[in-house]
């Protein structure tokens, strides 16, 4: 297989069956996803957003959520971010500590059918065009999440699996005897058996033309 990656195409298949993945220490993960206006999903896997099944941004944290300013524009809350996003996926901006925004941001939502942050317990009216955050006034309402289409959920599966940990990487690691956990001890015992079945033959041949002598 080895001789014929580039026809298989091995390196740009990611391994996607679990017991595969656990022997690289990697574990399925899982995806927070919602609906946009548009229809549109905006979701998380691992340390990235993707929109559609597209990578669009980083965002390392378990705190994800999102809530909609128009049918254009939405925001995507990352810990101690917010990202700014068309309804094309498209990233606008990062909006973070240096525009006092309350940190970290627990939810977005809505407060009296306006765009909101939680911040704990205390709630903002999120101001897209100035960018100021001011105490809300009523009740907060966190966005809620919404079950991904199987073809979007299945294009992000096969992204956040890392590049590097493919068909190939799997095949090159079989052959150097590194899975398993074994390392590379596999393939030097190999080596050390050839070479002592190799010292025994030439000995039983020696062995056998000494006889045929005598």
């Amino acid at each position: 297989m080895l001789n014929h990656t580039d026809d298989l195409a091995l390196a740009e298949r990611p391994l996607a069956y679990g017991v595969l993945l656990q022997l690289y220490g990697i574990s399925e993960t899982p995806v927070t996803s919602y609906q946009l206006p548009n229809q549109a999903f905006l979701s998380q896997a691992g340390d990235h957003l993707y929109f559609q099944g597209q990578r669009v941004s980083h965002c390392g944290t378990d705190q994800f959520s999102m809530v909609a300013v128009d049918e254009a524009l939405f925001l995507a809350a990352c810990g101690r971010e917010l990202l700014m996003i068309t309804d094309a996926g498209e990233l606008v901006e990062r909006i973070g500590a240096s525009y006092d925004l309350p940190q970290p941001i627990t939810a977005l939502g809505l407060c009296d059918a306006k765009p909101c942050l939680q911040n704990g317990t205390a709630a903002f009216y999120i101001d897209v065009d100035g960018l100021t955050w001011q105490p809300a006034a009523s009740d907060f309402t966190a966005s809620v999440a919404a079950p991904l289409p199987e073809n979007i959920l299945s294009a992000i599966e096969a992204q956040w699996v890392s590049a590097e940990v493919n068909w190939e990487r799997l095949m090159l690691d079989l052959h150097a005897g590194r899975t398993f956990g074994l390392g590379p001890w596999l393939m030097d015992a190999v080596a050390l058996l050839i070479i002592v079945l190799s010292m025994t033959g030439f000995g039983i041949w020696l062995a056998g033309r000494k006889r045929r002598k005598d």
